[in-house]
């Protein structure tokens, strides 16, 4: 026995490669990939595919995506014949995976996923998308999500490959969807394929991931919030759809997708805390976000050493309201430079004009501490614009953003006023905006400064004097143009 062994392993390392132990064809065949993987580097590198056509470059991607795969299927193949041999063992690593990791700098997870793709495909568990892997038609993740799909876990808990005949018949099947379409697709039948082969083991599948459904807050030293989840299928799709509604398209939005989905959220949140009919919470009315600030941050007029700005007062006729500071000021030097800003509920601290933003459409509760901390007075002021207010002003100014340019619906605005509530403005619909949440922060934080003209148009000015607008037609108005006369009444 022991000899048929020595005799056997030589004949077969006699056509190897000493040096790398691969069959010298292979071995030859995949330095002539490294070497011309060279040459198209180098091509590249001297900026050649700025010759080509575009159908030449498309042409190129598809050729490189093709390679790529032929590639991975060779790679797959050694990770494959080193899991069965075991031979991991030799450089000390404890699996497959392990050894994986050391040779190419994958993350435990990329290296696990190759390891079991290529435990399945080396097993000859699936035949043809082996093939279509060697041949390009696929892509290495498409052949990892297939060999993920067909190790099932049974009702038992105990995980493994599906029944050799169920696979046989499904791998035609999402095969012909693999070359075809990405990985999702591919995932989605294969997930209808577990269900079919256990319902019970997928349903057991859905309770674990209900389990798992969380959310979790956690304000950062900067003021961020970290916002971290999983959702199950079902809380996913309503997440998704409400966002969805709560988002529509508008033309010039420059927001990326992730920042026009917080903002969605936010504003889903804002309709419920204003909704009447939403549950209150320990018989203290609504729940609301609460802000703790002191006068010098939402009355800096008060205190001409922090007043910093000038704002414009509608009901004065557009005259200026100024302290007697301004002139002795920066006039860049932003409003409450020196207060000492606020403390927002569940995240902190804030700065002023972040304050003076939220109280803007708040109710404000002033409590009067005594020099040893007790409570003197209290006094609760409404400065939020209620709902016949805000549909006033809809039909006012029209259902779009009032800041020119902007094409923003309504139903993302904020109340703002136009003559700051901080600096005695009255919460009326004279004095009264529905600016989109993002404007009005450039209104508080930003420098700027919303106006109303007499014919109704706004225009908005910067603190360097700059300004926008107004519009010659602003889009969505639904008041008519101040040159139609006015229709007479038919007898």
């Amino acid at each position: 026995m022991e000899s048929g062994f020595v005799s056997n392993r030589a004949s077969r390392l006699a056509g190897m490669d000493q040096s790398t132990g691969a069959p010298q064809g292979v071995a030859v065949a995949m330095k002539s990939v490294e070497d011309a993987v060279g040459v198209l580097a180098g091509s590249l590198a001297g900026g050649a595919v700025r010759d080509l056509s575009h159908d030449e470059l498309t042409g190129l991607v598809a050729a490189g995506r093709r390679a790529q795969a032929r590639i991975d299927a060779a790679v797959l193949a050694a990770v494959g014949e080193v899991d069965a041999r075991r031979s991991h063992l030799h450089e000390g690593a404890l699996s497959t995976a392990a050894w994986l990791r050391a040779h190419t700098r994958a993350t435990p997870a990329e290296a696990a996923a190759t390891a079991r793709t290529a435990r399945a495909l080396h097993q000859g568990l699936l035949p043809g998308t082996a093939s279509a892997l060697a041949a390009g038609e696929i892509s290495a993740r498409h052949a990892q999500t297939i060999a993920d799909g067909i190790h099932t876990t049974t009702s038992g808990g105990h995980r493994g490959p599906a029944p050799a005949d169920a696979v046989t018949l499904i791998e035609p099947e999402v095969l012909a969807v693999a070359r075809e379409a990405d990985t999702r697709s591919v995932a989605s039948v294969m997930a209808a394929f577990a269900h079919a082969l256990d319902p019970d083991a997928a349903d057991e599948a859905a309770l674990r991931r209900y389990d798992r459904r969380g959310l979790t807050l956690a304000p950062t030293p900067e003021g961020a919030t970290l916002i971290n989840g999983l959702a199950d299928d079902t809380s996913g799709a309503v997440l998704a759809a409400a966002i969805d509604a709560a988002a529509p398209l508008v033309a010039g939005d420059t927001r990326t997708p992730a920042q026009i989905r917080l903002d969605a959220l936010v504003g889903i949140c804002r309709q419920y805390l204003e909704n009447p009919e939403a549950p209150t919470r320990g018989g203290g009315g609504h729940p609301h976000v609460i802000l703790t600030t002191d006068d010098r941050t939402l009355f800096p007029d008060d205190h001409p050493d922090l007043s910093r700005s000038t704002a414009t007062d509608p009901a004065a006729g557009g005259a200026t309201s100024a302290t007697s500071a301004t002139s002795a000021a920066s006039a860049d030097e932003p409003t409450s430079h020196r207060s000492p800003g606020a403390v927002l509920s569940g995240i902190g601290g804030i700065p002023a004009t972040t304050a003076q933003r939220l109280a803007c459409d708040g109710e404000l509760t002033t409590v009067l501490l005594g020099p040893d901390g007790q409570v003197t007075a209290t006094r609760t002021e409404r400065r939020f614009f209620t709902f016949p207010q805000r549909r006033a002003m809809i039909a006012r100014d029209g259902d779009r953003c009032p800041w020119p340019w902007c094409d923003r619906p309504a139903t993302w605005s904020d109340g703002h006023h136009l003559f700051w509530a901080t600096r005695g403005g009255p919460t009326t619909v004279e004095n009264g905006a529905l600016p989109c949440t993002a404007h009005h922060t450039m209104c508080h934080e930003g420098g700027w400064s919303l106006h109303r003209l007499p014919d109704g148009r706004y225009t908005a000015t910067y603190k360097d004097g700059r300004t926008l607008g107004p519009e010659p037609h602003p889009p969505g108005r639904a008041r008519p143009p101040a040159s139609r006369p006015p229709p007479t009444r038919r007898e």
